[in-house]
């Protein structure tokens, strides 16, 4: 079985150079980084991910909850709910 993909969702992860970008701004690239792998971990027929949230303000994670209800309500995926040994993570079910 292969290792559990992690993706993190914290801006320094994936960009350079955010000056010039608004609080709002960085919570949408983030989601849109989440979706993208989350688009992809699905159709390559995997059964987990993780999105590293962080603990910060709790912006990001709510953002990121409220992204995946709407995929859990779509049946695209099984569950989520946070790492028990990191809160600052969310192990998703994609199916079993």
């Amino acid at each position: 079985m292969a290792p559990v993909q992690e993706v993190d969702l914290h801006l320094r992860a994936f960009m350079r150079n955010t000056s010039g970008l608004s609080g709002d701004d960085m919570v949408q690239l983030s989601i849109e980084r989440m979706r993208a792998a989350l688009d992809k971990a699905i159709e390559q027929g995997q059964q987990e991910i993780r999105f590293i949230h962080g603990h910060g303000t709790g912006v990001l994670r709510e953002r990121v909850y409220h992204e995946l209800r709407v995929y859990e309500r779509r049946g695209l995926i099984t569950s989520f709910e946070p790492s028990f040994f990191n809160p600052g993570m969310v192990n998703v079910v994609i199916r079993y």
